[in-house]
């Protein structure tokens, strides 16, 4: 979600721009058009920790939208002149310009770029992504489809026998399948391909991921971190919603498409895991639905 944010810094000239942040996902940016230089946290460091750190590189401005206070925090005491993020959870005590998040409406992205136009009050409408992925893998020759089973929420997750039928579609279609996530989702990669495929859970870090994504006929994934990583990089994707509102979160990108059974009254509940005996909202997405909307 925070690419199309740094693309539109980028269109608005703010100057250099530091990308900070956990190590995992900031190499997604190192090297890249997005940003110019990266420091990257391979061990969580304390807000004073922090705040002595941004001294050193005299920011004439912090923009934060994690729901965490430690950024915040070092930002402030570090003496940032301008701060910018969301108001919540005590952070527009600490925020020079700052909006609402959790009581605010739309996509996510959207309430991000609101706290931006507190100081560029004309911004233009929000980019999409466009990330081009600075690494290379050896991806099939044939044309191929990314699955992503995986979420941390269990109740987020569509049923794996419904991603074993939509593989089996897609192959029917002549099309090769690759199943990205962790590698605590390998075991359900190996029920999914069932033999057939690339079962690519635990295999691959983020920047490796979005290099499969890229290439990708399309991408079908659940309420994930993948599915924004796939709809950044422009490919088709059908996300998948049951608990969550894809009102808010959404992927943010040209060619998204996502699916929930809005005729429930259960759904969205935002519960991470279901106290039903059967989760219908996820039960109700069928794999002919999701194949439909792909082709």
């Amino acid at each position: 979600m925070q690419f199309p944010i740094l693309r539109l810094l980028r269109q608005i000239n703010v100057g250099p721009l530091i990308v900070w942040g956990p190590a995992t996902t900031v190499c997604l940016v190192k090297g890249n058009a997005l940003a110019d230089y990266t420091i990257s946290e391979n061990e969580r460091i304390s807000a004073l920790g922090l705040s002595k750190n941004l001294i050193q590189h005299h920011p004439a401005r912090t923009i934060c939208f994690p729901k965490s206070l430690r950024p915040v925090l070092a930002a402030w005491m570090a003496g940032v002149p301008e701060r910018i993020g969301i108001s919540d959870g005590g952070a527009r005590l600490l925020n020079t310009h700052h909006t609402p998040f959790w009581k605010a409406s739309g996509p996510f992205v959207l309430r991000y770029q609101a706290a931006l136009k507190k100081l560029w009050p004309d911004l233009t409408d929000l980019p999409y992504a466009d990330y081009v992925p600075n690494v290379q893998v050896d991806r099939p020759k044939n044309t191929y489809i990314c699955l992503m089973p995986g979420s941390v929420w269990s109740s987020k997750a569509w049923p794996p026998e419904y991603y074993r039928v939509l593989a089996t579609k897609a192959r029917q279609f002549g099309l090769e399948v690759a199943v990205l996530g962790t590698s605590a989702e390998a075991g359900l990669a190996d029920i999914i391909l069932d033999g057939m495929g690339y079962n690519l859970c635990g295999q691959t870090d983020l920047c490796q991921a979005a290099a499969w994504l890229h290439g990708a006929w399309a991408a079908v994934g659940n309420d994930s971190g993948l599915s924004h990583l796939a709809a950044a990089c422009g490919t088709k994707t059908v996300a998948i919603y049951g608990p969550t509102d894809p009102g808010g979160s959404a992927p943010w990108g040209p060619r998204v498409i996502t699916l929930q059974p809005y005729h429930l009254n259960c759904s969205p509940c935002f519960k991470r895991s279901c106290p039903l005996p059967k989760r219908e909202c996820l039960l109700e997405i069928t794999p002919d639905q999701v194949w439909g909307h792909l082709g």
